[in-house]
């Protein structure tokens, strides 16, 4: 039996309808390949308020990052507000997307999760066989972060004496669909 994989564009418009129910507010998500000023604002915004100060990018980070290969942005707004946002490109290596950052201002209401899982159905989409992160093990608020990566489908790649673990996800049908039902499909 054949798994269905839901399209990018779908999944964007049921995550936006998912996410403004369980937000009680209006959920939209954008897409970008590309950031102006205003973005890179809303970005820094968020990325100041949620990671302490020697995580921080900078405008030339953001910059560096943005001109790479296949770079996505993902901004998910509620009832026009910057709440959270994703970005990633694809990876020095063939095939591989690099999930490079997600960060929200919500908790516990899987905002992060739903853009997360969206960046994973893009990057399948476009023909991308991996995606690759590189996460602490635990983070500076004791959330394990190497075990929640890997519930996901995750596996650990290598890991340094610093706690930095750099993790692959394998992309197979089961697998986006698991990622879609799970933090995407509403109902």
């Amino acid at each position: 039996m054949t798994v269905a994989v839901p399209s990018f564009s779908d999944s964007v418009k049921e995550a936006e309808n998912r996410l403004s129910r369980l937000l009680e507010g209006c959920c939209e998500i954008s897409v970008h390949q590309e950031l102006d000023a205003s973005l890179m604002s809303a970005i820094e915004s968020i990325d100041h308020e949620k990671f302490r100060q020697e995580l921080w990018y900078d405008r030339g980070e953001l910059d560096d990052r943005r001109g790479r290969r296949g770079f996505l942005c993902l901004i998910a707004r509620l009832d026009g507000r910057a709440v959270a946002f994703d970005y990633g490109y694809e990876g020095d290596e063939e095939g591989v997307f690099f999930s490079d950052t997600t960060a929200t201002l919500i908790e516990g209401k899987r905002v992060g999760s739903t853009l997360f899982a969206l960046e994973i159905i893009h990057s399948h989409e476009s023909g991308l066989g991996f995606t690759k992160l590189t996460t602490e093990e635990v983070d500076e608020m004791g959330r394990p972060l190497m075990l929640i990566w890997g519930r996901l489908g995750f596996e650990t790649v290598s890991s340094d004496p610093s706690g930095n673990v750099e993790m692959m996800l394998r992309h197979t049908p089961e697998r986006i669909r698991y990622l879609y039902d799970r933090y995407i499909r509403d109902g």
